[in-house]
């Protein structure tokens, strides 16, 4: 099951958000994570589940889904996870093959590292995760991962943690082969893609791989 979670973070004119929604099939299950539900509004998205202590969120838009029938799962604002965190949570109990969070990278740089750390149970799990903002996908990956886009397109490779072991790419301006990549080091910063898509590829450790656009 396709999950999309909506977050209170950067979603700029939403055109990110606009052609991602535009593929077949794009997502089975909805979730609004507290005032992520004023950007499903926007977007026209009718949500299957809104959580959060809502200390962000407007009460109009919380009474507008209310009154639409919407579950509603609302927690106290001193509790040890994030509205996206819980989010998260309730997506994997359903059942989640993928999660896509939009906004889960924003002007917050403690919100998008916390976030970025959230993708690791995922990665363990087995369940496909990304992060998505206008300027930024942000995914994890420990094996392998194929990326669409375009020529010229940025991808930096940088070490979650620790030494990121036999690193090879196809299809990236500046190719590895079998190399590793250290914490404490910029060498994986802005690659690009080559061709339209292109492929990394990890013996041991685990990789943030950054699609980026300026």
């Amino acid at each position: 099951m396709k999950v999309l979670i909506l977050t209170n973070g950067a979603y700029g004119d939403y055109t990110f958000c606009k052609e991602d929604l535009a593929k077949e099939g794009a997502y089975d299950f909805v979730i609004c994570a507290d005032r992520g539900m004023s950007h499903a509004l926007k977007l026209e998205i009718k949500p299957d589940l809104i959580v959060g202590d809502f200390d962000s969120g407007s009460e109009e838009d919380l009474a507008y889904y209310r009154n639409q029938d919407i579950p509603v799962e609302v927690f106290n604002p001193h509790k040890d996870e994030t509205d996206t965190e819980l989010a998260i949570k309730r997506a994997v109990e359903r059942g989640a093959t993928s999660i896509t969070v939009y906004g889960g990278v924003g002007t917050r740089l403690d919100h998008s590292l916390g976030n970025v750390q959230l993708l690791y149970p995922l990665l363990k799990a087995g369940i496909k995760a990304k992060l998505m903002n206008p300027h930024n996908v942000v995914q994890l990956v420990d094996h392998y991962i194929m990326l669409q886009g375009k020529v010229g397109d940025l991808v930096s490779l940088i070490p979650f943690a620790g030494t990121v072991h036999g690193i090879t790419t196809q299809n990236l301006g500046y190719p590895l082969e079998k190399d590793d990549l250290r914490i404490g080091s910029s060498l994986g910063v802005s690659n690009y893609m080559s061709k339209n898509q292109a492929e990394v590829w990890v013996e041991d450790g685990i990789l943030i791989v950054i699609q980026a656009t300026d």
